[in-house]
């Protein structure tokens, strides 16, 4: 391989790693968030349901937080 193919890869795959170990985090605090408001707003427990099409939305979210903040950050490494 070239060595421009192995950067390329590289940055893919860090970026992959990156966002990947922050998608977990970040979907919990998301998803922690929205249910606490939720539950906060209607003085009430949410029903399972309800909690469920939170945490749908939630990793979706999540998953474009991460990616993006993942790609962004490993190209500000890459420049630096």
């Amino acid at each position: 391989m070239s060595s421009e193919t192995e950067a390329v890869l590289w940055f893919w795959g860090t970026t992959l790693v990156l966002a990947v170990a922050l998608y977990f985090p970040v979907h919990r605090m998301i998803w922690v968030v929205r249910v606490r408001r939720a539950e906060r707003q209607s003085g009430k427990p949410l029903s399972e349901a309800e909690r469920e099409d939170m945490r749908r939305r939630s990793r979706m979210v999540a998953g474009i937080i991460t990616i993006c903040f993942a790609f962004l950050f490993n190209k500000a490494l890459v420049r630096a």
